[in-house]
C-alpha cells in the first residue's frame, strides 16, 4: 500500500515492524535533533521571508552493521516513502518533524526514550521488530556466559523492554544501578532458560549477534 503522509499526520495508520523497528534503532544507535540552516536561494524564491534561516528537525542512525544500516534504509523508505542515503556508517534525515512528532521522540535522549502505546500495544510481530531492532544495537551475546545482556542508562525503558519479553514468554533479570565515571547504567540479563525462545520468537540480523 502506499503510504500516505497526511494520513500518517492523522495518526489514521497501521503500525508496522517497519515504523517499529525505525522507531527502536533511533532510541537505540539513533539519535534526533534540532539544526538551524539557511534557507536555500530557490526556497527563497519561490516564498519570500524575512527569515532566511529555518530549523530542521534531524533523525540520524549510526552503525558499523553493514545489514543493519540497509534495513534501516529500507524500512524508512517502505514506511515513509523516502530514500536517505549511507555515508561513513551513517544516515541522516532532515525535514523529519512530522515523523519525529507522530512517533514520540521529540526530546528524546538516552535517558528518557520509550516505547510508545501504539507500539507496546501493537501486534506480536510489531513489538518483536521493535525488540529486535533493540537488541541488534544494543545487546551483547555472551556465548561463554550463555546469557544476552542489555547495558543500559534508561531504567524505565529497560522495564518496559523487560515486560514485553515477558508477554511472549521470554523471562529476564534487571540489576543494577551500576556506577561508573560519570553515570550509572542498569542491566537486563536473558539467561540460559529463556535464550531459545528469545531466539524463536525475536533472533538477531546483527551477524556476529546471529552467529552467537
Amino acid at each position: 500500500m502506499k503510504f500516505d503522509k497526511t494520513n500518517f499526520k492523522k495518526n489514521i495508520v497501521k503500525i508496522t515492524p517497519e515504523i517499529a523497528r525505525i522507531h527502536s534503532h533511533i532510541c537505540g544507535d539513533g539519535c534526533v535533533y534540532r539544526t538551524r540552516e539557511k534557507r536555500s536561494p530557490g526556497a527563497l524564491l519561490k516564498h519570500k521571508r524575512k527569515n532566511i534561516y529555518k530549523n530542521e528537525h534531524v533523525i540520524e542512525y549510526d552503525n558499523n552493521c553493514k545489514e543493519l544500516l540497509e534495513e534501516f534504509k529500507r524500512d524508512v523508505n517502505i514506511a515513509f516513502n523516502r530514500n536517505p542515503s549511507i555515508r561513513k556508517n551513517r544516515i541522516e534525515m532532515k525535514g523529519a518533524k512530522w515523523i519525529v512528532n507522530k512517533l514520540n521522540l521529540i526530546g528524546k535522549n538516552s535517558y528518557n526514550w520509550h516505547i510508545p502505546k501504539f507500539i507496546t500495544n501493537s501486534s506480536k510481530k510489531v513489538t518483536c521488530s521493535w525488540l529486535r531492532a533493540f537488541f541488534d544495537d544494543e545487546a551483547h551475546v555472551s556465548k561463554s556466559h550463555k546469557r544476552i545482556v542489555l547495558n543500559i542508562v534508561n531504567k524505565n525503558g529497560l522495564k518496559q523492554i523487560q515486560d514485553l519479553l515477558k508477554k511472549l514468554g521470554i523471562l529476564s533479570k534487571l540489576l543494577g544501578p551500576y556506577k561508573y565515571k560519570k553515570f550509572q547504567s542498569y542491566h537486563l540479563n536473558i539467561y540460559r532458560d529463556s535464550l531459545k525462545k528469545y531466539a524463536n520468537l525475536i533472533g538477531f540480523t546483527h551477524p556476529k549477534k546471529r552467529q552467537n
